[in-house]
């Protein structure tokens, strides 16, 4: 079992290494071979580890320049809660409903939730995120704003 403090060097080191950085590797090696995805990006991608490390890559190719940046960490010995902003531009265009739209060219700047929970390896186990799809959207001009 991992501390808090543990844990929150774990989940930084996972957001810069695979979001800012882009280093596959890194997510590879600190999923567990059982990983659980709860919010897949797609339904149809699954939420398995192998779903979990496509869906990554689909991030990164979707945003090339995307950057993370952490604002809270709460952690406990098996579990973490990061409240982060996820900011890019969709140049590789895909993030359109239906997915696949043609790339706008848009910057867009919108906040995200996850929830992971650890085995006693210090990998992750499971996942829940929650992305603010719709706010990303009308940034895009995708979507129109409410009202």
């Amino acid at each position: 079992m991992g501390t808090p403090e543990g844990n929150k060097q774990i989940s930084r080191r996972f957001i810069d290494e695979v979001f800012n950085k882009r280093n596959m590797k890194a997510a590879e090696e600190m999923l567990a071979e059982d990983f659980v995805e709860h919010n897949p990006l797609s339904p149809d991608m699954g939420n398995g580890r192998d779903a979990a490390l496509a869906t990554f890559q689909a991030i990164i190719d979707l945003t090339p320049d995307l950057k993370v940046e952490i604002h809270e960490l709460v952690a406990t010995d098996d579990r973490i809660a990061i409240r982060a902003t996820y900011s890019g531009t969709d140049s590789a265009g895909g993030w359109g409903a239906p997915m696949g739209a043609p790339a706008t060219g848009k910057p867009f700047s919108v906040e995200g939730i996850d929830v992971a929970i650890y085995d006693d390896d210090g990998k992750f186990r499971e996942h829940y995120g929650l992305f603010d799809v719709p706010a990303m959207l009308v940034q895009l001009g995708l979507m129109p704003a409410p009202g």
